[in-house]
């Protein structure tokens, strides 16, 4: 499978680009160096980290978990998830998380200037990793409080019930995140690929008497995930969603979270005994991708960035 690099992150590819990565997550040039090795998220499937089936797309292994949703086409992205430490899966919890977004609908045209928003539920926060052009942004929230949606129909970002994590939370996460553009055994058209992790807090709890420092920033209770992809004047588009469950022998529960159409969801809240689906936002996205589906998806398609950036 060939691919080639995006701007979409500005990233390069090999050791300079990993220790780009954790400087932004938080951790110095001299930290990254003597780091473990973790998921190379480079945007490519590979043995050693996204093993995939060159039939029908679906994990080689039983440790990767996956859906596909209706965005752009019936089945036109699809989302994995795999725990994993140093780089491999195991048997007990993972201290890394690792996600796909195979994104078969966006295809190489238009301009650069993408952005990806990477949302999850973690306890009592929510948070959303923000990877553009000029590296990543980390926000988050008090999770009983809606995230106000612009007009572009993804996060508002700059809206007051969201705050910047500290260099604690940062280096804590171990953000990482990568893109390319090529095939899958998905998708036979080069298209856009995005990959991304952090860190998995692996303590098992706290009390008064023996407090016990976590070391990730994610719980493995179950919390919902999105991603949507977005830029200046573009709308944002909302390319998966589901509930993760992270198990101590080292699995992943997946279960699609979706509106109408089939089409995934940009964030849930609690309501007494259920999740409750926002509506702000999503309903104009699914009308637009129902349109955007009838014009074979050149909206999105002219969202991607050249070949050429």
């Amino acid at each position: 499978m060939k691919h080639f690099p995006t701007k979409v992150f500005s990233l390069k590819r090999g050791a300079v680009r990993g220790a780009f990565l954790m400087a932004l997550a938080g951790i110095g040039l001299a930290g990254a160096a003597k780091a473990a090795p973790i998921h190379v998220s480079d945007g490519l499937f590979g043995a050693a980290e996204w093993t995939v089936s060159a039939t029908n797309g679906a994990p080689a292994r039983s440790t990767v978990s996956s859906a596909s949703f209706n965005v752009g086409a019936p089945g036109g992205t699809r989302f994995y998830v795999e725990q994993s430490t140093n780089g491999a899966p195991g048997s007990t919890l993972g201290h890394t998380l690792n996600l796909m977004y195979d994104l078969g609908s966006f295809t190489p045209g238009g301009a650069a200037g993408l952005f990806t928003d990477v949302f999850f539920q973690n306890g009592k926060n929510d948070y959303v990793v923000h990877i553009s052009d000029s590296g990543i942004q980390s926000f988050e929230k008090d999770h009983s409080v809606r995230s106000p949606v612009d007009a572009a129909g993804g996060f508002d970002l700059s809206s007051p019930v969201w705050s910047p994590l500290d260099a604690g939370d940062l280096a804590l996460a171990k953000f990482h995140a990568g893109a390319s553009f090529g095939t899958s055994p998905n998708y036979a058209t080069p298209h856009l690929i995005i990959e991304f992790g952090l860190s998995i807090d692996t303590i098992p709890g706290t009390t008064p008497l023996a407090p016990l420092a976590p070391d990730g920033l994610y719980r493995p209770d179950p919390a919902f995930w999105s991603g949507s992809v977005g830029g200046a004047g573009r709308p944002t588009i909302v390319v998966g969603s589901a509930i993760f469950t992270l198990t101590n022998d080292g699995a992943v529960t997946l279960v699609p979270v979706t509106g109408p159409g089939g089409l995934p969801v940009l964030q849930a809240i609690p309501e007494p005994g259920t999740l409750l689906l926002l509506g702000v936002g999503m309903l104009g996205l699914i009308g637009a991708s129902r349109r955007r589906t009838s014009h074979t998806w050149t909206q999105a398609a002219a969202c991607m960035p050249s070949a050429s950036t």
